[in-house]
């Protein structure tokens, strides 16, 4: 294997080009790019750009389509899986007052490493809780109505109550507190735990990768690398293949050589990998513009159309919500992942005496749009609604404040795409994609027609207040604006070429563009090259188990249909 960099030097995988190893705690956040940072915004601009990216919308039943917002390309079990992505390479709990602080300074408190470290925490000899070795423990049993693909049970959580010793009751054990954010990602923390109790119950197969199934040591191991192998392949050959623009990811690695170019990743002399923070604050939080407000999780859970689906976070109690923090999950709460992603076989309702013509559900449901929009729900998160000022639970003014003293989006675009900025300045603050004005806006009635270019013309509305107030003329946006919003804006524009029979191509979003697919796939591929136990660092060349991709190509489907068949 070899890394190439722009001027064709070769270098071979040196011994010390590795990551401290898999449970690795902490490893070093670093700059991707030698720019300049873009001037500091007042936070008043902050707050008015993070007031224009929030969107009044609370979701339709799961029987109705959303054009406008939903994105036909990628369904929503993407949404979480990429959010499990990030809490397995990233973490950093510096307070968001200290947010402007030297970022390459800070630790990274995962290691970055796609080694599920959040899953495996520092492995069983330094935290047996988290074990029924050769096993990782589970929890309660959960109800996904009956699905042939669903979630079979809780992560395990410690019991008590507010009252007795622990003053915060039902905490998972797990390697990472924020796969409890909410009910979805933890249930997506809980398909890889099943994964690898999957194979560690597949006899055959640990035979076959050079385990010995009479070993428990030899079947953990086996199942582990096995866990972290086929996990590492759907990240690459899968979510980033959805995520990025056709062709991005062999611009990286080639699929057949495991040939690495790494331009901007690999820096001179470098012994460990890092976590840049183009990466870390700005590109991967694309992922916050794909959740919907609300969702279904199986046929009885989120499907009544009087009460529609559940909403993700929300002031009700809790058992009307998927707040987490801590939560057990509630018994017939468990997703059938037919609902979120394709392939699979959704339990929807059929056909009886009683009721010849039931609902159809529009399943699975599909992520929304990568755009600069974010559901409502996200500008009141749960875990901080105790700060007295508001905007400190408000996602877009945290992200746009972390954001602060990393290089603007027209410079990183500049130095990405030789010279050129991919946004004019009178896209920037526009709305819509390069097909506006195409095809017509999406519906089949006048009113729905009217409906979305209403949505339009709000979205311009609130875009072009904020260019008039801090861009125009020689304003502090001028040609500096922040690195997400451009990255989320970008797709918005030129994610269209997945799914052309969209009805609401208009509104783009379909995938990333130029400049958030090269950050995103160049990092994953990156910390993959510099992680010695990767998939592509293998003497013998990784194929996935036969077993688990079932005759098809290996998907995030394909996994979770694997890990959910019982033995």
């Amino acid at each position: 294997m070899k890394f190439t960099s722009e001027t064709g030097r070769s270098r071979g995988l040196s011994a010390g080009m590795e990551t401290a190893g898999a449970g690795a705690v902490e490893g070093r956040f670093g700059r991707m790019f030698d720019l300049p940072s873009g001037a500091p915004l007042p936070l008043d601009c902050l707050r008015a750009i993070a007031q224009a990216m929030v969107k009044d919308d609370l979701g339709a039943p799961i029987t109705e389509s959303e054009p406008v917002d939903e994105n036909p390309a990628i369904t929503a079990g993407y949404t979480y899986f990429g959010q499990f992505i990030d809490h397995d390479i990233t973490f950093d709990p510096t307070p968001l007052n200290a947010a402007t602080t030297d970022k390459t300074a800070r630790l990274d408190f995962r290691s970055p490493a796609l080694d599920l470290d959040s899953v495996y925490g520092r492995g069983p000899a330094d935290q047996p809780y988290l074990y029924d070795y050769p096993f990782l423990r589970v929890g309660q049993p959960l109800d996904s109505g009956s699905a042939p693909h669903g979630t079979r049970h809780d992560m395990f959580r410690v019991p008590g109550t507010a009252q007795g010793p622990l003053e915060r009751p039902n905490i998972p054990l797990l390697g990472d507190k924020r796969n409890d954010e909410n009910k979805i990602i933890s249930q997506m923390h809980g398909v890889i735990i099943t994964l690898h109790n999957r194979i560690a119950s597949a006899p055959d197969i640990i035979r076959a990768n050079g385990g010995d199934p009479c070993d428990p040591d030899s079947v953990f191991d086996t199942a582990a690398r096995l866990t972290r192998h086929h996990y590492q392949w759907v990240v690459v050959y899968d979510y980033l293949d959805r995520i990025c623009e056709q062709g991005t990811v062999a611009e990286y690695l080639d699929p057949d050589s495991n040939a690495l170019r790494l331009p901007n990743y690999l820096k001179p002399d470098q012994a460990f990998a890092y976590m840049p923070v183009e990466f870390a604050v700005a590109a991967f939080r694309f992922g916050h513009s794909m959740i919907r407000p609300s969702y279904a999780l199986n046929r009885f859970t989120g499907t009544d159309a009087s009460t529609k689906r559940i909403p993700l976070f929300s002031r009700q109690p809790s058992a009307q919500n998927l707040n987490g923090f801590p939560g057990t999950v509630p018994d017939t709460w468990g997703i059938d992942w037919g609902y979120f992603l394709d392939g699979l076989a959704p339990v929807v309702p059929q056909p009886t005496v009683d009721e010849p013509n039931p609902p159809k559900f529009q399943v699975p449901q599909p992520s929304y749009r990568i755009d600069a929009l974010l559901a409502q729900p996200l500008a009141d998160l749960p875990e901080f609604r105790k700060a007295a000022d508001m905007w400190v639970h408000h996602l877009a003014y945290r992200n746009l404040v972390r954001g602060q003293g990393l290089p603007s989006g027209e410079d990183v675009s500049k130095f990405l795409m030789n010279g050129t900025v991919t946004l004019a300045e009178d896209v920037i603050w526009a709305a819509g994609s390069t097909r506006l004005g195409s095809v017509p806006m999406p519906g089949d009635t006048p009113a729905e027609q009217a409906a979305a270019q209403n949505d339009m013309d709000q979205t311009t509305r609130a875009r072009v207040a904020v260019w008039d107030a801090w861009a125009k003329g020689n304003g502090v946006l001028k040609g500096n604006t922040p690195l997400w919003y451009y990255i989320l804006r970008e797709a918005e524009y030129y994610g269209v070429t997945r799914c052309q029979q969209d009805p609401g191509i208009a509104f783009g979003g379909q995938h990333l563009g130029p400049v958030g697919s090269k950050i995103v796939a160049e990092t994953l591929i990156g910390l993959l090259a510099m992680d010695r136990g990767s998939f592509i660092n293998q003497e013998t060349p990784f194929k996935p188990c036969p077993e688990i991709m079932g005759g098809d190509t290996l998907t995030l489907t394909r996994l979770v249909a694997f890990a959910t068949t019982p033995p």
